[in-house]
């Protein structure tokens, strides 16, 4: 099995995931209808994303000429094994992911959003026990998903900061961002990590409460777009489709919801980039987590 720098081997495991479309569980596979599967990483409510990526779903449709569903999973971890067992013809997630997915599984890069990643670490206004990173010490953090890029960044940052994320700190499972928040803001956690573009979303009575502790250096993007090795011959069209979407008005509307400014195209330079982000995704896979 492929190794990053000494770090542990590749997920394993098979659990059941979210068709999204359907919103429902079910596993994503290929169907034998031909029916296209748009694979989103699951950074929110799986409703939401198929809300929210409809424009992109249906440009794939046209481009292809093949029904497209949007299918997602319950967590990173899952998500990706299920990229690795090719259930995805196209793939959306953060860079790392399909970096690994690159390198790994043979993925071809198509386009990626020009928005950068702003990862935060923020806590309630209104408490004054923290007001410095070492204030965060023995204390409850809420993540949305460990392996998360605006987390394994954050994790990093509070390494910088004199933190040793995996003994200093108690890390809890949210599920996505705004879950994460709204749990801090409710007194189960003194901090939780987000994207300024997630805190910037927030719901006004969400949004007014919410102080950043630490700005944790920017990511290259949020979101990029991969296709599968065995649709390689389409990825050209795949990546203009793409590219095309600013230029229609419902591109447009779905770059302002997502925040993800502009679509060009993703390099392998830019995948190589992420490496030691990748380094940080199997570091925080391998540190033993409570059930």
């Amino acid at each position: 099995m492929p190794h990053w720098c000494g770090a542990s081997s590749p997920l394993a495991g098979t659990v059941a995931g979210v068709q999204a479309v359907l919103a429902q569980t079910e596993a994503a596979q290929p169907l034998a209808s031909g029916a296209l599967q748009f694979g989103m990483v699951p950074y929110l409510p799986v409703q939401q994303l198929v809300r929210l990526y409809e424009p992109l779903t249906r440009s794939f449709e046209q481009t292809l000429q093949r029904p497209c569903r949007l299918a997602s999973a319950t967590d990173f971890d899952q998500f990706l094994e299920r990229a690795r067992k090719g259930n995805f013809d196209i793939v959306g997630a953060s860079p790392h992911v399909l970096r690994i997915l690159q390198k790994e599984e043979g993925f071809e890069p198509l386009a990626r959003a020009t928005a950068a990643l702003e990862p935060l670490v923020v806590v309630n206004k209104d408490t004054t026990a923290e007001h410095a990173v070492s204030d965060l010490r023995g204390q409850r953090v809420m993540v949305a998903d460990f392996l998360a890029l605006h987390v394994l960044i954050a994790l990093r940052a509070l390494r910088d900061a004199g933190l040793n994320p995996a003994k200093d700190l108690n890390l809890t499972l949210a599920g996505n961002q705004r879950n994460a928040i709204a749990r801090m803001l409710k007194g189960e956690a003194v901090a939780a990590v987000a994207s300024a573009s997630t805190v910037a979303s927030l719901p006004p009575e969400l949004a007014q409460n919410v102080r950043v502790l630490l700005r944790a250096p920017k990511g290259l993007t949020p979101m990029g777009f991969a296709v599968h090795p065995r649709l390689r011959s389409h990825a050209p069209e795949l990546r203009r489709s793409i590219l095309q979407m600013p230029h229609t008005a419902q591109g447009q509307a779905m770059l302002k919801a997502t925040q993800q400014e502009n679509y060009v195209a993703l390099t392998p330079a830019d995948l190589a980039s992420q490496d030691t982000v990748v380094t940080e995704f199997y570091r925080q896979r391998a540190v033993p987590r409570a059930p």
